[in-house]
């Protein structure tokens, strides 16, 4: 893609071309999805862009609404006229509009942000009239995608290679052998030291990256497995099948024979959004589509925010019980709160008001309180604390330890970990920031299938993702309720609604002991919404409306 900096001006504090395009601007029925990412990383080759959406859109250009968090880098993006590319919901992969920032502020009713965009018509003269086409047709059911968060603007680390050497075509080389041999393990001390890398206790600037780097990891150690395996071939003629047998024992240690569930109720469905969300519509519209209540709702809240005593009461108002995910963290500020100025009783003050406010509410609250501790892409997990539990233990404590002394007894806690640790190191065990039995309620297990997102993530099932971990908690902690606490699927990579099938006859007969389902319903790191197709939508409608799903329903 050619560069659009010389079509458009430089950014001004006030453009009067730009004044005079919003005033052409019509105002859409329903929302507009749309993607931006910069014209440097489309032209390196680089997928990665935000999701954000409009209503207000012209030939010439769009307000772009994008989440709250990154006006730093908006700002700065408008000062230095980085080139931005834009695609819209419908479009095809490359009918991408080149564009510039133009303004940004910041929206007073819902601090998301705003952005003025001024698109290149005599470049993409027809990308925009399809988009305006687009935007004037979009139905009332496609609203949904407000509120998605911002995908990481960042180069992934690609994994390393072996030197091209192609391990199906070792068989037809031993008559190299000692050659082949030398080669193959100089690519095992490579690849163990980029596995060394990947392990060390970093924290990254997204999910995505991290989930990423998980993958990465998973491949470099795919790879280091199949290496060593093709050097004991090379050595041995006669254990040539010897590495596939082992990786088969391997998956089979991962089977669970366990006893189907009773056809009676035995899943309660709840639906999580992102912070900023109206979840009342929503949630509304979603029972709509279902044809059936959602017994609970999830909210996610910062260490800024006061108890939202109005989402408990309008959800008690709505027949439902409220899970707040409290994330010891700034949203516009992630490094602001320390766990070990928590555990030293710097904000005794504020934890307080949250358990006397949580207490007079007086109805059933389930406090999620630092999830996915062993990720790598928030502040309070193993890895910001150079892999030592300690910081995020005793803040753990001491937050529950003050909700009992205010007598917040209505307040249940969910610990819960991601289903994969990342990075995979002993440090990073979630069983070392387990913080007792007498301060969990619950378990709670975060997985998403990232389909195709990242650099290196791949399709995975329901099964493939939370095998593990259920096996980990069953054994773990049998005496605590197990809760799936976040899932999603992404819309690309394969096929949601086999996935969909399959997570439903996985908790059927694998994983009995969940009694909590958390779907993820919005576009976020990936679509993960059952309402991102028909097919979707129809198939989540047929399975939750199942006896089996009745959990928690009155």
């Amino acid at each position: 893609m050619n560069s659009t900096a010389s079509s458009i001006p430089s950014p001004t504090t006030y453009d009067p071309a730009f004044a005079r395009e919003e005033r052409r601007f019509r105002r859409l029925e329903v929302s507009l999805p749309v993607w931006i990412s910069t014209e440097d990383a489309v032209n390196q080759g680089f997928d990665v862009w935000e999701l954000g959406y409009t209503r207000d859109l012209s030939l010439g250009g769009a307000k772009i609404i994008v989440p709250a968090g990154e006006e730093t880098m908006w700002r700065r993006s408008l000062e230095i006229g980085t080139s931005f590319v834009v695609r819209f919901a419908g479009a095809e992969s490359d009918a991408l509009i080149p564009a510039r920032l133009r303004r940004v502020a910041t929206e007073s009713s819902n601090g998301q942000i705003a952005l003025g965009i001024a698109f290149n018509y005599d470049q993409a003269r027809s990308a925009c009239e399809r988009a305006v086409a687009s935007g004037l047709a979009t139905k009332r059911t496609r609203r949904r995608w407000q509120g998605a968060f911002v995908v990481a603007l960042g180069v992934l680390v690609a994994a390393g290679a072996y030197g091209g050497q192609s391990i199906h075509n070792l068989r037809t080389q031993i008559a190299a052998r000692n050659a082949q041999i030398a080669r193959l393990q100089k690519a095992v001390l490579q690849t163990e030291t980029q596995l060394q890398t990947l392990a060390k206790p970093i924290i990254v600037q997204t999910k995505s990256a991290g989930i990423d780097r998980a993958f990465q990891s998973a491949e470099l150690q795919t790879q280091l497995s199949e290496l060593r395996s093709n050097i004991a071939r090379l050595n041995d003629p006669r254990n040539m099948n010897a590495a596939i047998e082992a990786r088969n024992i391997e998956a089979k240690k991962l089977g669970l024979t366990l006893s189907p569930a009773s056809k009676g109720a035995r899943v309660q469905l709840a639906v999580a959004f992102p912070y900023g969300y109206n979840w009342p519509l929503v949630v509304n519209d979603l029972e709509s589509a279902l044809g059936r209540r959602v017994p609970q709702v999830v909210v996610f809240s910062d260490w800024k925010q006061p108890f939202p005593d109005l989402d408990a009461r309008q959800a008690r108002a709505l027949g439902k019980t409220l899970q707040i995910t409290w994330e010891p963290w700034n949203f516009g500020n992630p490094s602001a709160v320390q766990l070990r100025d928590i555990a030293a009783g710097k904000y005794d003050a504020y934890i307080d008001s949250w358990a006397n406010a949580a207490r007079a509410f007086g109805g059933e609250i389930w406090l999620r309180f630092g999830h996915e501790m062993n990720g790598n892409w928030y502040p309070w997990t193993l890895s910001a604390q150079n892999g030592d539990p300690a910081p995020y233990l005793n803040s753990y404590r001491r937050i529950h330890d003050r909700f009992r002394k205010a007598g917040a007894s209505n307040v249940r806690w969910i610990w819960c970990f991601n289903a994969e640790s990342v990075p995979q190191a002993s440090w990073n065990d979630p069983k070392r920031a387990y913080p007792g039995d007498d301060y969990v309620d619950a378990i709670g297990i975060d997985g998403y299938n990232f389909g195709d997102t990242t650099a290196h993530s791949r399709w995975q099932s329901f099964s493939q993702i939370f095998a593990a971990p259920y096996a980990l908690a069953s054994q773990q902690w049998p005496r605590k309720p197990l809760f799936i606490a976040e899932t999603g699927c992404s819309s690309t990579g394969g096929d949601k609604v086999a996935w969909l099938k399959d997570m439903d006859e996985s908790l059927r007969t694998k994983f009995t002991r969940v009694e909590s389902l958390t779907w993820f319903e919005a576009a976020k790191e990936a679509d993960w919404r059952v309402l991102s197709t028909l097919g979707t939508a129809k198939t989540a409608r047929t399975l939750w409306k199942a006896p089996f799903y009745g959990r928690g329903v009155n």
